[in-house]
């Protein structure tokens, strides 16, 4: 188990929306930490610049914050998805492996199929539908492959008061627009990047390896997300309720690809509700300029 005292933390990707609240929680709480904020900085696809970056600092847990995010983007780039997500794990965990450093690398609910009718355990059988989740599970596997210290964390539909994302670019439309339309028929579990950053320490703390699941409480399909999130900034607007079908887009997304948290609650206790954690998001965007 890694403890406070001991541990000196190395950030990978801390520019990034889930890296920047990494670098502030690890700060708030008195974490020591090195930031490295992205391909300026250290280009997780060059396995040498990878392991000299890690030697240098020699680091007791390393937090990979970096990843081909753009789903849709993957399709058309698969090799540029698959550098980042499959080979820049696997270079990570290499160089973890050499110092004797905990790899913290984070993964997606798209490495499920989407046809479950309950939340996806660990355990679960895994097939990814889009390029971005093929990519990912790649990456899972590299991982496991090494024989590294590890820690991956799935996780889904990621926000916070800041960078691009879904809860932001609502409240932007809804400023704009008396109307916008949001698919119905894709459920899944929002996640503060806050509170992932908070169950991420917890979990190392707790001595959690291999993976695990970690999402804020609840779950909900993006329509009832995004009428929440014009509910609580108080615009006028009306959110329609639209299919997949009625939106089609480059990348497959899972309809259902709630993730069971039972391994994670009972290690660390239960996260807040995806309810609490929005309204947070959404007073903190209101009150920025």
């Amino acid at each position: 188990m890694v403890s406070q005292g001991e541990s000196t933390y190395l950030i990978i990707g801390s520019g990034g929306m889930l890296g920047q609240e990494l670098s502030r929680v690890c700060q708030q709480r008195g974490r020591p930490a090195r930031l490295l904020l992205g391909p300026e900085e250290i280009d997780v696809t060059n396995r040498k610049a990878v392991g000299k970056a890690i030697e240098d600092v020699k680091p007791s847990v390393v937090l990979n914050a970096t990843g081909y995010t753009d789903v849709d983007g993957a399709e058309s780039d698969p090799v540029g998805a698959d550098l980042v997500n499959r080979a820049g794990a696997e270079n990570l965990a290499l160089a973890c492996r050499s110092v004797g450093a905990l790899l913290v690398h984070y993964s997606t609910d798209y490495v499920f199929d989407g046809e479950a009718l309950a939340p996806y355990l660990v355990q679960a059988p895994t097939a990814p539908q889009c390029v971005y989740g093929e990519t990912k599970l790649a990456g899972e596997d590299a991982i496991r492959a090494i024989d590294v210290e590890h820690l991956i964390i799935r996780s889904s539909w990621l926000y916070a008061p800041h960078g691009k994302n879904f809860v932001g670019s609502i409240l932007k439309l809804a400023r704009r627009r008396s109307e916008i339309s949001v698919v119905t028929d894709q459920i899944g579990r929002p996640t503060s990047c806050v509170d992932l950053v908070a169950m991420t320490l917890d979990l190392i703390d707790a001595g959690a390896r291999g993976v695990f699941h970690a999402a804020n409480d609840g779950f909900c399909s993006w329509h009832e997300l995004a009428e929440f999130i014009v509910e609580k900034a108080g615009e006028d607007c009306i959110v329609k309720p639209c299919s997949t079908k009625e939106f089609p887009r480059p990348a497959k997304r899972p309809a259902y690809s709630v993730l069971d948290l039972e391994e994670t609650i009972r290690l660390i206790g239960t996260p807040p509700h995806w309810k609490e954690a929005v309204s947070v998001c959404v007073k903190q965007l209101m009150s920025s300029p």
